[in-house]
């Protein structure tokens, strides 16, 4: 019974985890779910919900590395807890402050660099929790996946019946998930534990962080940075300029794109736990590209919504295994590792979407999906420039726990 005590202590942790990674993301898909109602109800300008969604994009992406870096020289675990309060408390306000834009635009900016203090710090936590296995963190991150896919629906179901004043109820998910995970993960929470000394000097000595190779894993998140944003931004548009559908028609495949996602999440880090990292990664390349390339080459609207489906598949298989490739480059700077791989690298798509969009009025939303099929065969050519990284620094992250280590022992 003693034995299977802290296995269980670190199940429940990771599930804790993972429901408040669900409440913190569930912020940054609520800022998109509301900008429609600054735009009915407080009559806000195209250009000025632009600007609310650069406030929650911008800071918090360029935020990441910079606590990613604090969460490695000083511990700091409490920052996930104290970011998932900030991001909730951010966009209760949105609502409520809606007559002032200044108003507005800070509390956004605020919950986006709450958004930001979450992820190192979680991601940390998660790659002990979990041992640093690909498939713990698959389950940690889909709970990401899951939080921005609620999002619309909630905000609708709040605001459609309160107002924008009824903006206030979105907090609860921070709350009441901020508070089981502060009664599970008490001892984690208030470690400070760096991410240095969670590996042994002699560890420290014989494993550097390798820049290089990181640099190179950034340059392939990148390629699939821009994929993301440019799918989700203009395959609904694709398939209503090309075909002529309905709007509803047409939203099918921008739904079923995240829902792929969160099973891409989660068979990508099973996947890679038994057959490596890197074929993941490749595979889920090369799946992706052939998988633009189809929507290219579409008849009809609903090889468009098949092959988006299988995208959205594709294009999240290597995700886990890329969080978990990079923290092997850079063992001893784990969190910022974690904040450049889901901060930096990520916001490099919301930078170019401008960029696509002026490709999309002058040459069509067509030509949009070409450039990203061919910036996903750039990112299965980088990919054979990655190599594989297991070192003692990785396994001095699993739980020291002789239940689980007898386990892993008999396989």
């Amino acid at each position: 019974m003693s034995t299977s005590s802290p296995r269980t202590r670190h199940r429940l942790g990771l599930w804790a985890l993972t429901a408040t990674h669900a409440a913190n993301d569930f912020y940054t898909g609520a800022v998109a779910a509301l900008l429609p109602f600054f735009v009915l109800h407080a009559e806000y300008s195209y250009a000025a919900v632009a600007g609310i969604t650069l406030a929650a994009t911008a800071l918090s992406s360029v935020a990441q590395p910079v606590f990613g870096y604090l969460g490695d020289r000083y511990g700091m675990r409490w920052m996930s807890l104290a970011g998932l309060l900030a991001a909730g408390a951010g966009i209760a306000l949105s609502g409520i402050v809606a007559d002032s834009y200044a108003a507005v635009w800070i509390v956004v900016a605020i919950s986006g660099i709450g958004v930001a203090a979450y992820h190192p710090a979680a991601t940390m936590e998660a790659r002990e929790l979990g041992g640093g296995t690909s498939g713990s963190m698959s389950l940690f991150s889909v709970g990401g996946n899951v939080g921005v896919a609620l999002a619309p629906s909630a905000v609708i179901l709040v605001v459609g019946a309160f107002g924008l004043s009824g903006s206030g109820f979105l907090i609860i998910p921070a709350v009441v998930l901020g508070l089981v995970y502060a009664l599970v993960s008490w001892r984690h929470l208030f470690s400070r534990t760096t991410s240095a000394e969670q590996t042994p000097a002699t560890s420290r000595a014989s494993v550097p962080d390798d820049w290089r190779a990181f640099l190179w894993l950034t340059a392939v998140l990148a390629t699939w940075s821009i994929a993301y944003v440019g799918t989700s931004t203009f395959i609904a548009l694709y398939s209503i300029e090309r075909f002529e559908v309905s709007t509803g028609f047409a939203s099918i495949a921008l739904s079923l794109f995240p829902a792929a996602g969160a099973v891409g999440t989660l068979a990508g880090g099973w996947l890679a736990d038994r057959f490596g990292r890197l074929r993941i990664i490749r595979t889920g390349y090369l799946l992706a590209a052939v998988s633009a390339i189809a929507i290219v080459l579409a008849p009809s609207p609903l090889v468009v919504i098949i092959a988006t489906a299988v995208l959205g598949t594709s294009l999240f298989l290597p995700f886990a295994a890329q969080i978990t490739l990079s923290h092997s480059y850079l063992p001893n700077r784990i969190g910022m590792a974690s904040g450049v791989t889901l901060g930096l690298t990520l916001s490099l798509g919301g930078l170019v979407s401008p960029l696509l969009g002026s490709v999309a009025d002058k040459a069509g939303v067509q030509t949009v999906f070409m450039i990203v099929a061919a910036l996903l065969v750039a990112g299965f050519a980088l990919s054979f420039v990655l190599k594989e990284r297991r070192s003692s620094s990785e396994t001095s992250a699993e739980p020291q726990d002789p239940a689980i280590e007898l386990e892993n022992a008999n396989g």
